[in-house]
Order: structure tokens, then sequence, then C-alpha cells
């Protein structure tokens, strides 16, 4: 499996200034301009060009990735998404640095770092998603606890599982709970699942991380593939899975992180389409990626896939 990662990540590049998202139904990647819209991202713009990036210094192209990182840099002072940290967290320490001082400038009287929009913009004022807590990695220490403080108990439920959205105020009461990429308010979105796992252990949350690792893998259907929301039918998402054996690595439970691997190994892409891992969902909640490849999924396979080695 990790010839297969290395040689497919090692062909990535971009085309046009256009870097690699999700693959389409002809099984090839779909691109997308770094700096230009997306019409179903939440932030409006495309978050996972650092997976690019990413995969190619883990293929050991880092030319390509600076190139790469080029397109990415105009993000690093957008002041309007909290996506910065999936964008520059492989990057080289200065664009790491401009990145992290945009994203901490996000951050609200409560200590939320506020998920999109302007920080007085009514609609948006005080949301916050699940997806924020592994791009606090980007984040000093104190900036990233005052984030998680705000938010722990109003997205981790006490069982372990999460919502995937909620809102908060000023006075950090709990105004709501919810989903946007979810199936329903209170059911709990895969790919969120595997995000807190992996970002409540990249901050050092230990405990917190345990548990949402245990509610994860105690869900898991027999074939170790989550289905894309655990409270739905439909699509799986072989993603969430590789985001989750990254996390469990970063927790030290070796031995689940290797099952998860061996899990996925039969939607390894062998054929001649894009990607790597097959049978990923980007938003099923919206009609899009209903079973495709994706670059962060490739991204934390081939991640996971080094550690093994």
């Amino acid at each position: 499996m990790l010839t297969e990662a290395l040689e497919r990540a090692r062909r990535l590049r971009p085309v046009d200034g256009k870097l690699p998202h999700v693959t389409g139904d002809d099984g090839r990647w779909q691109l997308l301009s770094p700096v230009g819209p997306e019409r179903v991202a939440l932030t409006g713009l495309p978050w996972t060009g650092g997976f690019v990036a990413g995969q190619l210094r883990l293929a050991g192209e880092h030319e390509a990735a600076v190139e790469v990182d080029r397109l990415l840099a105009p993000r690093a002072e957008q002041p309007t998404t909290h996506d910065l940290g999936f964008l520059f967290w492989t990057a080289d320490d200065e664009l790491r640095a401009r990145a992290a001082d945009t994203l901490a400038r996000r951050a609200l009287p409560s200590g939320v770092i506020q998920v999109i929009g302007e920080l007085d913009d009514p609609a948006w004022h005080g949301r916050t998603i699940v997806d924020t807590w592994p791009n606090l990695r980007l984040l000093p220490a104190e900036a990233a606890r005052a984030h998680l403080d705000a938010t722990l108990d109003a997205l981790l439920r006490p069982d372990g599982s999460t919502f995937h959205a909620a809102r908060i105020a000023d006075d950090g009461s709990v105004l709501e709970r919810g989903t946007i990429n979810g199936a329903a308010d209170d059911s709990t979105w895969a790919r969120g699942q595997a995000w807190a796992i992996l970002g409540l252990a990249g901050c050092g949350y230990r405990a917190e991380a345990e548990r949402a690792a245990s509610w994860f893998l105690d869900h898991l259907p027999d074939d170790g593939i989550p289905p894309w929301d655990f409270d739905a039918t439909g699509p799986r998402d072989a993603s969430a899975a590789a985001i989750a054996a990254s996390a469990l690595f970063e927790l030290g439970w070796d031995d689940e992180a290797r099952r998860l691997v061996d899990a996925l190994e039969p939607c390894v892409n062998r054929g001649e389409t894009d990607g790597v891992l097959l049978h990923c969902a980007y938003r099923p909640r919206h009609g899009v990626g209903l079973d495709c490849a994706t670059v962060w999924g490739d991204y934390f396979f081939l991640e996971t896939l080094l550690r093994l080695s």
C-alpha cells in the first residue's frame, strides 16, 4: 500500500494554477484554484491545498511542495476563515507564522475562533465547528487552549460523540448546537468525529481525545469503514478512517491504528483513476462527492502508512 501511495503522491502537481481536490464521476481529480471560489465549501474558498503540499513533502518532492505553497500564499492573510491550519500546517516557518497570526486574530472575547465571516457579521458571530480543532495546531498553545476551553462542552458530548456545529455568545454561553455537514442536528458526522480526535490529541487534551476515539471505534461497522454519518445510511467515508488512524497514532494507540489501516486496504486504488484512497465522501448532505478520492484522505493515509513503516 505504501508504494502505491508514494507513487501517486509524487505525481501530484498544480495545473494552470489549480490543485487537486476530490475526484469526479470520471475518477479524475477535480482541480480548483486555491484563491478562487468553491461553490459548496462552507468557507467559500478551497480548504484542501495544504494536503497536496503535505503529500508532496511526505513523498520527498519538496520543490513541488514549495510550488504549491506559492499558490496558497495569498491565503495566509485571508481574515475570514478558520481553514488556515489545513492550508499551512506543512508549510515553511514563514508561511506558518503569517497564517498563525491571521488565525489568532479571529478569536472572539469568548476565546472562540469564529469559523467564517467578518467577526462583526451577525450571521456568523460566535459560530464554530468541530473542524476548527485540528486547525488549532497552527496556533500557540495558549490560543489553542482558549478556543478548546470555550468550545469543548458545546461540541463534545458526555459519551464522546460530537456535534458538528455550535454558536457561542461572547460571555461563553452556548446559544445553539447543530450541524452543517452531518445528517441531522443531533447526529454524529463521521469526519467531524475524526477531526475531533485529531484536534484534541494534537493540542494535548488526551482524556477527551481518548473518549472521542473510543466512541469512534465502538461505532464502526464490521468492515471498519465508517458511514459518512454514524446515524445515517448511504455513502461510506474512508477519509474519516484515515484521519482517525493518524490521530490514534498520536495517542499511542498503535494497534487500533493498524486495524483501521488494515480495514482501509480494500479501498486502496490499484486502477487507472486518480487518488490513493477510494470510497471517501465529501459533502453527502449536499449531494457532493458521494464516492470519491480526496486529497485529505490521501494525505492522512500516506502519513499513517509512513508511520507504520
